[in-house]
């Protein structure tokens, strides 16, 4: 955008683009935060980090799809705006779409699997198959949808006669991310809940998950102006520039709140509290534990014993009467 370029009521284009850079250099400095401390505490890169990533390098695309599109239109009355000017600003539109759908499936993949590595449980891990089966079936046709929108070859002019109800495509596109963001706060609760671990501890756990709700606000607000949009078939290129706004905030909203959970101190907080659930067991989310130093103690007929155990994980710990332990030793 040029720095000269002035925010005016026929000109709302800068808006946009001011909007997208500052939600740009946000999302890079919680995703920076969130990879520094992985980087640092842990000994091994979480998987997560992988659609993470992923997701952040198409944001960054969408960052440069709309800072296209705006000076080519966005924001201004279409009747101003020359034939080159319109194809650059829908081939930048078409471009970010896809990009939407994308990120969309690849921050909530990797929810799905960091709540598959922190519980055991098999039925939590049947719930994050399915719900992973919908998101990724879901985004296959969504993909498709924001790829073709349009009759081929010109499958990019959005703003052409022969394409399908794309305003009817996001609202449902909103909807069906409602439902799933809305899986993605609640199957952290029921995680958590059965666990022996402080309120206050589970509070701050289920909290760091339920941030999602500010990504459902950002879904809600574009289901409304897809709605608002429909009744404006003219002058599409002035009336779509805060429908535009509500996809920045989806995207970029998406990524920041899922990096909230995985701040360090929260997850110390979770696996401290994760080792015992009553009927069983949640292994070290980064592998071994430590060994324990125990200590002799006496049985209730008085005889010493001694208690001894392996360094791994999986060993079992083992009583045994001082004297026999002696015998097989031999004397002295």
């Amino acid at each position: 955008m040029d720095k000269r370029e002035a925010i005016t009521a026929s000109n709302l284009g800068p808006v946009v683009s001011l909007l997208t850079w500052i939600m740009a250099a946000t999302v890079l400095i919680a995703v920076g935060i969130k990879f520094t401390l992985s980087s640092i505490l842990p000994r091994r890169r979480n998987r997560e980090d992988i659609p993470l990533l992923i997701a952040t390098i198409l944001s960054i695309g969408f960052t440069v799809s709309l800072s296209i599109a705006v000076p080519n239109g966005i924001g201004r009355h279409q009747d101003t705006l020359s034939t080159q000017q319109l194809e650059s600003l829908q081939k930048a539109v078409y471009a970010a779409d896809i990009l939407v759908v994308l990120i969309s499936c690849c921050v909530q993949i990797s929810v799905l699997l960091f709540l598959h590595e922190i519980t055991p449980d098999l039925l939590h891990h049947w719930m994050i198959y399915c719900t992973a089966a919908v998101i990724i079936l879901f985004t296959i046709a969504s993909f498709f949808v924001a790829v073709f929108p349009c009759h081929p070859p010109r499958v990019w002019e959005i703003l052409g006669t022969q394409c399908v109800d794309q305003l009817s495509f996001w609202q449902a596109f909103a909807g069906v991310n409602l439902v799933v963001e809305l899986v993605l706060v609640l199957l952290p609760a029921l995680i958590v809940y059965p666990l022996m671990m402080e309120r206050k501890r589970k509070t701050i756990v289920i909290t760091g998950f339920a941030a999602r709700l500010v990504a459902m606000g950002a879904f809600i607000a574009q289901i409304i102006e897809a709605r608002a949009l429909k009744s404006e078939r003219v002058d599409r290129t002035f009336q779509s520039w805060k429908f535009l706004i509500t996809m920045i905030f989806v995207q970029g909203l998406s990524i920041i709140t899922v990096c909230i959970p995985y701040i360090r101190n929260l997850l110390v907080g979770m696996e401290s509290g994760m080792i015992q659930t009553g009927h069983f067991r949640l292994q070290s989310r980064h592998g071994t534990e430590r060994s324990l130093r125990l200590q002799h103690i006496t049985t209730t007929n008085g005889t010493p014993s001694k208690m001894s155990t392996n360094a791994s994980s999986n060993s079992t710990t083992r009583v045994e009467p001082a004297s026999s332990q002696r015998t097989k030793d031999g004397p002295g």
